[in-house]
């Protein structure tokens, strides 16, 4: 079986997943786990190790990150996470958040002012077609369309594949008979 697919959104523009964005992705297949924000915000503050900052203790924060991973992986599903903070993560700290989605296929969303702003310590832990980037400062809804446009451009390039396999396994097949 294929793995599912996470758009993780690592900012740096915050973008609000109400009830209109979460529509627009089901519609498409991508589903958010269900974590409050205080879960999102603690994932944020314990992969940043920021926990302090927010008068908040190492214990206030541990597995948070770890929680929002298992809800998104137990949705069987396409999955979307907005983690704005997370852009400003060190490459160790971006390590461990990419660590804890094993088992899932990871698509950096980023909202950069431009190209050049993509942060090195994500990208080199994607492949390259996996680091999409849309304009910063588009409404919810828009952001959501432009999010739906890449979970289909993957879904098709995925379906193209399985079909190009199944085309040349036709052939042998066809082949064998005929022998």
């Amino acid at each position: 079986m294929a793995k599912h697919q996470l758009f993780l959104h690592i900012g740096p523009d915050v973008v609000e997943v109400d009830a209109d964005v979460r529509e627009r992705l089901a519609a498409v297949g991508v589903r958010t786990p269900d974590a409050s924000q205080t879960d999102l915000h603690h994932a944020d503050l314990e992969i940043r190790r920021a926990h302090r900052s927010a008068d908040l203790t190492r214990k206030d924060v541990e597995g948070a990150w770890a929680k929002v991973c298992r809800r998104a992986f137990r949705l069987k599903s396409d999955a979307f996470v907005s983690q704005p903070g997370f852009f400003e993560a060190d490459a160790d700290q971006a390590a461990l958040a990419v660590d804890g989605l094993a088992g899932l296929k990871v698509h950096l969303v980023v909202t950069p002012e431009t190209r050049d702003d993509l942060p090195v310590a994500w990208t080199r832990l994607v492949k390259p077609g996996r680091v999409h980037a849309i304009e910063p400062g588009l409404a919810p809804a828009d952001f959501a369309a432009e999010l739906a446009r890449i979970a289909l451009t993957q879904e098709k390039a995925r379906l193209d594949k399985a079909l190009s396999k199944v085309k040349k396994r036709r052939k042998q097949v066809k082949d064998q008979l005929a022998a």
